[in-house]
């Protein structure tokens, strides 16, 4: 409310004041520039609404042979160059400023075409209304990199205040005295807007063992830039296939902001629900990777840390906690409930609403009977079928599965 206020107040009586000012401006572009005087043009406002932007005209309409615009350079005169490097080609943008599609601060107004270009987090600049002046105009303004300009961009708009635009408007004008940040090195004006690159992607592995040659290749698979593996072997340990492994726990806790995801790629159960609750504790960014080839219901949940490999099934309203391990062809079907640090075999079968306890593991190929309560730390061994409940540190086997006598 206090800056629409002031946008009004200060618009209108700058446009009061300085109506001389604008009239002998407007004159000026129509005996030097010609017709039309004002320069109109679509932008994108508050959520990336259009509006009809006004400046004062600063170049030629030169066209080449085929009608198309020369470049900048070529356009741009002497007058047009000192309308823009004083600013005062953006006064008639006072008048977007009193109609309210503009606010005296905010991030420019830039093109329709960019909108589409921009990443989720360059949109923000979107979340306030488009500004004649702002915070990448007075840190630098068209002699920043345009990744620059957004981060100045997205700052205001989650630091926004009254202070905050006072500040910036008087900024701007020691910046508009000094004529600083005209245009870009080596541009008339600025660089055209192609898109940011996106940056690439690094995952920290843990544990470089037969599963973490896995687990790297699915990581690869889902489109991870950088794979690093991290063990506490090393340096005794090089390489896990072709994977260099570059340190161990330490080192991986020096370099955590580095790294964009971290997984725990160790088949023991307890060391691997050991070593998350470390990386967790550290902030590490604990991620769930799931194998192109794997098919996940939308109505299944899966916790942090799980992997999922080639061939797994997971089914609606299945929820695999934190850390476990889904491996080759395994499926879960409907409505199970697997706690954290499970691991499932390859080519293990767990029927509907089959409930497994934390740091259990199912062997490969063994099936489970719908309904059936596994408790924690159990093993189930390869093939077996288990038919009934299993209570908590038991070993079973065989067809059915029965308790492993010691």
């Amino acid at each position: 409310m206090i800056k629409r206020l002031f946008d009004i107040t200060a618009s209108f009586f700058g446009l009061l004041v300085l109506s001389p000012v604008i009239a002998c401006l407007g004159l000026a572009v129509r005996l030097k520039l010609g017709s039309p005087i004002l320069f109109r043009q679509i932008r994108p406002g508050l959520h990336g609404v259009p509006f009809e932007m006004l400046k004062f005209r600063t170049m030629k309409d030169a066209v080449d042979a085929h009608g198309n615009p020369l470049p900048d350079s070529e356009r741009m005169t002497s007058f047009g160059a000192f309308l823009r490097s004083s600013s005062l080609d953006e006064l008639p943008g006072l008048w977007s400023v009193l109609k309210g599609d503009m606010s005296l601060v905010g991030p420019r107004p830039l093109l329709m075409e960019y909108l589409p270009l921009y990443s989720v987090e360059q949109a923000r600049r979107h979340d306030v209304k488009p500004g004649i002046t702002g915070w990448a105009q007075v840190n630098g303004r068209n002699a920043i990199s345009w990744e620059q300009k957004f981060q100045y961009d997205i700052w205001y708009v989650e630091n926004q205040s009254f202070w905050l635009d006072l500040k910036i408007i008087g900024l701007t004008l020691k910046k508009v005295l000094v004529r600083e940040g005209i245009s870009a090195a080596g541009e008339v004006t600025i660089s055209k807007f192609t898109g940011t690159a996106p940056a690439e992607k690094k995952l920290a592995i843990v544990g470089a063992g037969g599963h973490a040659k896995v687990v790297a290749d699915t990581a690869e698979c889902c489109d991870w830039d950088i794979v690093e593996v991290f063990d506490d072997n090393w340096p005794s340990i090089q390489f896990v296939g072709h994977w260099p492994v570059v340190g161990d726990t330490h080192v991986l806790l020096e370099r955590l902001q580095e790294f964009d995801g971290v997984i725990v790629a160790i088949g023991n159960n307890d060391i691997r629900c050991m070593k998350m609750k470390e990386l967790d504790n550290a902030g590490a960014m604990l991620i769930t990777l799931i194998h192109p080839a794997a098919t996940i219901s939308r109505h299944a949940t899966m916790g942090k840390g799980v992997v999922a490999f080639a061939g797994v099934v997971v089914n609606p309203g299945a929820n695999v906690g934190d850390g476990s391990i889904l491996n080759t062809g395994c499926s879960i079907d409907h409505d199970c409930i697997l706690q954290e640090c499970v691991h499932i075999s390859p080519g293990a079968r767990l029927a509907g609403t089959v409930h497994v306890g934390q740091l259990s593991w199912i062997g490969i190929g063994a099936s489970v009977k719908q309904s059936v309560s596994i408790g924690s730390r159990v093993k189930v061994g390869a093939g077996a079928a288990v038919v009934n409940d299993v209570v908590d540190n038991m070993t079973v086997v065989g067809v059915p599965a029965k308790a492993l006598q010691h």
